[in-house]
């Protein structure tokens, strides 16, 4: 059986996954936790596995994609998230004035992403060290773009986008895993959270993805 490896995205933790999960019961599901509000869990395969992150986890995969790895599933997620001469992403200047703002007001700085993104604020306190640790590649962006477009390149992908989503641009939607051999499916009444807008569709689609790379 293929093994499901899910990561969340910035200021999140597993337990986004649930709904989709609940709906992944021929699945073996394993979902990381980067431990940004309590411990941290990793999660690996001893085989052929299909890798599934939310927004930035999607990153994160790419940065260390696994053994076995026979495709990923990007949920709101990206391969590049700076626009650049080439690529029509996020602006730089207000992901380096959340950067600059982290360490300072860590509980307000996710607080007021997790509300940009449509979700509830934080219930507990945020852990500073891994925010600040998330935020290593995000400050890399700045000089390197946070590029990891090649390292999808040839890469099974399959790209869950919302149509609504209030943090990735339309145009940028679009562009992101050119360099991949990528499926896009778009939710025509969601955000940025489609593992909470809309969790049957998105483990439906994780499903079909999952069985068509096995």
């Amino acid at each position: 059986m293929t093994v499901l490896l899910f990561m969340h995205g910035w200021g999140f933790d597993a337990s986004i996954w649930s709904g989709v999960v609940r709906h992944l019961g021929r699945f073996d599901c394993r979902m990381a936790d980067r431990g940004y509000f309590g411990a941290p869990i990793t999660v690996e395969s001893d085989g052929p596995c299909v890798v599934v992150g939310h927004s930035l986890g999607a990153m994160h995969w790419l940065a260390d994609l696994p053994e076995g790895c026979r495709g990923m599933v990007a949920v709101n997620g990206f391969d590049r998230f700076v626009e650049g001469d080439d690529f029509p992403g996020v602006p730089r200047r207000p992901l380096d004035r959340m950067i600059a703002r982290l360490p300072q007001a860590p509980a307000q700085v996710v607080t007021d992403f997790r509300t940009r993104c449509g979700a509830e604020a934080v219930a507990g306190t945020p852990e500073l060290a891994p925010l600040l640790a998330a935020t290593a590649p995000l400050a890399d962006y700045a000089a390197t773009d946070g590029d990891f477009r090649d390292a999808a390149g040839g890469l099974p992908v399959l790209s869950l986008q919302g149509a609504n989503d209030p943090l990735l641009p339309d145009t940028m939607r679009g562009a992101i895993f050119a360099k991949a051999s990528v499926t896009r499916m778009t939710c025509e009444n969601a955000g940025h959270l489609l593992p909470l807008e809309a969790p049957e569709w998105t483990a439906n689609a994780i499903a079909d993805f999952a069985r068509a790379v096995a």
